[in-house]
């Protein structure tokens, strides 16, 4: 069975961000040290016009709904705007679940430098060591790549972010003739040993960039093995406390819970996305967990932003010192669940940390400033599909530099 491009979640470079953005809204900001305090609230309310102007905008150009959150040092606004259904009469609120698909990848990264801190694994940790039931199946090539390559997305792994990966995989899958795994664990366990063994010419690994989902399952695999816990409760125990209940490995079963459906088609087209056939959903719950497993609400993962801020703004915070010091020295290229890079245009040549996120009918991009400066959210329960399938990634990234144009 053929994957659809919603199998996988996608990571969108900085290049492609910026031949995203088709340009941006202008805001006139205000001020006067004689009414200092009025000014504040009058700067405030044309800040917040100017997120729910730029969120309305979104929807307009096609997205189902925009949630979009911008924060400085000393202030922040949101704006929630659209359905949480096409069709049906429920709009979305600032408390709506939304998945946020390979922003996800930063929180793994944190937790594993957790652990790090710990002493329970340690960045040069080899996979062969890691995974030692895995080892004998490894290629070579893969035996000596470390956890801290795994994050860099330098494994040099199968993607496993693209119709082709997959499809290779779902074809495997049906050459076999003993009956397949039947527990999450089993299954992953599985994938691994077939990605582990899947030749990638042109690549190095532990040198060259390829990125790759199958890098963070396989961190997800190390955390596990290391600390004798399972993924779901060491997200609930490193990442929940950190940022609070508005994050979420997995849908929360909540009663009541506000949820948003997702969507996918050409601009103009969008329905609501259809759940994978369970065949193949089982095996993209595993692939995912670790890559980008996570739902958010906007003030949840807002949280999230706001420690990064704070914490490379040189104040004290919950994230761990070697996952803060190696965002605060990255390259340009990618760093623990993040792209690296200056941004142009509204942006200015700031250096920002920024990761998109595709998966079964949402989209997100996350920007934050490397020294803490402002951080953006822009999400939205709608992906692309088709011939043009990045207007949705279009439409946001239009939507960040505005609002980056507009705040000052």
């Amino acid at each position: 069975m053929a994957p659809t491009r919603s199998a996988t979640h996608a990571r969108i470079n900085r290049r492609q961000l910026l031949s995203l953005a088709l340009g941006s809204a202008v805001l006139t900001a205000c001020g006067g040290s004689e009414l200092e305090d009025a000014a504040n609230r009058a700067l405030q309310g044309q800040r917040q016009k100017l997120l729910d102007q730029t969120a309305g905008e979104a929807v307009a150009a096609g997205l189902v709904s925009a949630s979009l959150r911008y924060a400085d040092r000393k202030s922040s606004a949101t704006a929630v705007v659209g359905l949480r259904e096409k069709g049906a009469p429920a709009v979305t609120r600032i408390d709506d679940w939304l998945r946020i698909g390979s922003a996800s990848k930063a929180m793994t990264a944190c937790m594993a430098a957790r652990l790090i801190e710990r002493g329970q694994l340690s960045w040069t940790l080899s996979l062969a060591d890691a995974l030692p039931d895995l080892a004998a199946g490894m290629r070579p090539e893969f035996r000596t790549v470390t956890v801290e390559q795994l994050l860099a997305h330098r494994g040099g792994l199968i993607a496993m972010n693209n119709d082709a990966d997959v499809g290779q995989f779902l074809e495997f899958l049906a050459t076999q003739t003993e009956p397949l795994p039947d527990t999450f664990e089993d299954r992953r366990r599985f994938a691994a040993a077939w990605a582990l063994a899947q030749a990638q010419p042109g690549v190095t690994p532990g040198q060259d960039f390829q990125y790759s989902n199958v890098d963070y399952m396989l961190v997800g695999m190390v955390l596990e093995a290391r600390s004798g816990k399972s993924f779901a409760a060491l997200f609930d125990e490193l990442i929940v406390p950190l940022v609070g209940p508005g994050v979420s490995l997995g849908l929360p079963t909540t009663a009541g819970l506000a949820r948003q459906r997702g969507h996918i088609g050409a601009f103009g087209a969008v329905r609501v996305f259809e759940a994978l056939p369970p065949e193949v959903q089982v095996w993209q719950d595993v692939l995912n967990q670790a890559s980008g497993g996570v739902f958010a609400t906007v003030t949840g993962y807002a949280k999230w932003q706001q420690l990064h801020q704070q914490a490379l703004g040189g104040e004290p915070t919950q994230l761990p010192a070697g996952y803060v010091q190696r965002l605060r020295t990255g390259v340009d290229g990618y760093a623990l669940g993040w792209e690296v890079g200056a941004l142009p245009d509204a942006f200015k040549q700031k250096v920002c940390l920024f990761h998109s996120g595709i998966v079964e009918g949402f989209s997100a991009y996350s920007v934050i400033a490397l020294d803490g400066g402002f951080a953006i959210g822009a999400f939205t329960n709608t992906e692309g599909e088709g011939a043009d399938a990045d207007w949705v990634l279009r439409v946001l990234a239009k939507a960040i530099f505005g609002l980056q144009a507009g705040w000052s």
